[in-house]
């Protein structure tokens, strides 16, 4: 597979993409051990300008249901970064709006039986009709702020459309034969994403599976799954928000800490370090002016706003076994807690050429998982579905 280390420190060695393969048959520990010290090719520039000018002269559109109180917020006549900031936490795929210039739609709850398969999330609650409650609650008070009906909307006006759960029925979907559907399950793991996994929602083409494995071996993704991750953003995307946001580039100091990590260290934390909090532009400019980000809680998480930090410019250290997506990571930034985070960044302090490296090489990563291959492989999808 020609093997060899990618920098003068020694890693990550470069593993050819043919490993995809082999990764069918080859035991588990191999696998997590790629995940993290081998790195496949990236996507060149021209490759993925290419790619952008593809989707330049095509109309997507990014839609959610008013039962997601995840995304953004309904509202017309905003930039791309203006619906962004409505965000209640994490920046979701913001990408799609800002570099495929996606236009945002929130709909009104249609009464299609799969429009409502996001109930299945609460079925293991003691009262799901709590849940509910809270959930149309939710749903009324959106009707002030714009939201629209399905069969309002010209889809036949647009090329793609991806969907945040099941927002848009089958039999509008199947109507639309010019536009090419996909979907995000909004909850990675849950009942909806175990199905699309298998099989996509009738009239769809394309399940956007929430991964960002630096190999896609096993489990193998079928033909309709993208390996896709929600956090689906650019450092050009992030890089525009800061601007935004703090009126230029600040200087970076300190490290941000994940919440869940900040919590469960007992001890008393270093000066440097602040937790994450405050509404969206709050976070960017937190995440956008931090020069490391930590994340050492043992619970293990999915591990996108590790993706985040990086794109937002940080370096990032961490667990490797309490994220399910550990791509993100290299071996020299793999810390235990808090007490050895900030060890090794003083370490890193004193060098740093040797941390411009690590930096040069995670960022080159994240923007390959979060960006780059994903929009190459739906580009190649999109591709073949105009030209059948």
């Amino acid at each position: 597979m020609g093997l060899h280390p990618s920098s003068s420190y020694g890693g990550p060695w470069h593993v050819g993409q043919e490993w995809e393969q082999l990764g069918l048959i080859l035991p588990r520990f191999l696998l997590n051990w790629a995940e993290v010290h081998a790195a496949p090719k990236l996507i060149s520039n021209a490759e993925i300008k290419t790619c952008l000018d593809f989707w330049s002269s095509r109309k997507v559109a990014l839609v959610k249901q008013t039962a997601y109180q995840g995304a953004y917020l309904p509202g017309a006549g905003r930039s791309w970064s203006q619906t962004t900031l409505t965000a209640p936490a994490h920046l979701g795929p913001m990408s799609f709006l800002a570099d495929l210039n996606a236009d945002y739609f929130v709909v009104r709850q249609t009464p299609d039986p799969e429009t409502y398969l996001w109930k299945e999330k609460f079925a293991g609650d003691p009262n799901p009709e709590i849940a509910f409650r809270r959930i149309e609650a939710w749903q009324e008070e959106q009707e002030t702020m714009g939201v629209v009906n399905c069969d309002q909307i010209r889809w036949d006006d647009y090329d793609l459309v991806i969907g945040l759960d099941i927002s848009i029925p089958t039999r509008i979907v199947t109507k639309s034969k010019r536009t090419m559907w996909a979907y995000y399950s909004v909850e990675a793991g849950g009942s909806l994403h175990k199905r699309s996994l298998v099989n996509p929602i009738q009239g769809y083409h394309l399940y956007l599976n929430h991964c960002f494995r630096r190999y896609r071996a096993r489990p193998y993704n079928k033909n309709h799954v993208l390996e896709f991750p929600f956090t689906f953003q650019s450092a050009a995307s992030w890089k525009h928000l800061a601007k935004e946001t703090t009126g230029g580039d600040a200087n970076r100091r300190g490290a941000v800490v994940d919440r869940a990590s900040w919590q469960s260290h007992a001890g008393e934390k270093p000066t440097f370090m602040t937790p994450l909090s405050g509404d969206a532009a709050a976070y960017i400019r937190l995440m956008s002016s931090s020069q490391f980000s930590i994340r050492t809680d043992p619970k293990t998480r999915w591990g996108n706003w590790a993706l985040e930090a990086i794109q937002a410019g940080s370096l990032f250290l961490g667990r490797a076994d309490s994220l399910a997506m550990p791509g993100v990571l290299l071996p020299d930034l793999i810390v235990a807690d808090l007490a050895s985070a900030h060890k090794k960044i003083e370490a890193l302090l004193n060098k740093p050429l040797y941390m411009q490296s690590l930096a040069r090489t995670q960022a080159a990563l994240a923007e390959h998982l979060a960006f780059r291959r994903p929009l190459m492989d739906l580009t190649a999808r999109a591709k073949q579905f105009f030209q059948s």
